[in-house]
């Protein structure tokens, strides 16, 4: 499915960040909740974005995807090169292409399954999901 990061800023700066998966249910989507939540109160708390950035990128999770041509490792990761993006455009005045084409969606990330939003185990090197019965090999 997808994943929407959303960045919220008041006259202080940056203050809310929700993530949300497209078709959400079970485990990765209330930790994603508990993920921006934190982010959240970090920010209000007066932590800057380059810190919480620092910290959420390069977490890996079992199944990496892939969007605006850039490996994106997991939904913390793509949470940070949001944040990256959003700080970057903040200081520039300009969007890349990068941002542009990243647009705040990730598609194609693993974890919770594409058809019933439940999650995904990797078995014998395909992607099973235990509750509709989705698969995914290769």
């Amino acid at each position: 499915g997808s994943l929407y990061v959303t960045i919220n800023e008041d006259g202080e700066g940056l203050c809310e960040v929700f993530a949300r998966m497209g078709k959400s249910g079970g485990c990765a989507s209330s930790q994603l909740d508990a993920v921006s939540r934190v982010i959240s109160t970090a920010l209000r708390a007066g932590v800057k974005p380059e810190s919480i950035i620092k910290q959420l990128r390069g977490n890996v999770c079992p199944s990496p995807g892939w969007d605006a041509g850039g490996r994106v490792l997991s939904c913390p990761d793509a949470i940070g090169i949001a944040l990256e993006h959003y700080v970057q455009f903040k200081q520039t005045g300009q969007a890349s292409d990068t941002v542009s084409k990243w647009s705040s969606t990730l598609d194609n990330m693993v974890g919770a399954c594409p058809d019933c939003g439940g999650a995904v185990e990797h078995e014998s090197g395909c992607l099973v999901c235990r509750f509709c019965g989705y698969s995914k090999c290769g």
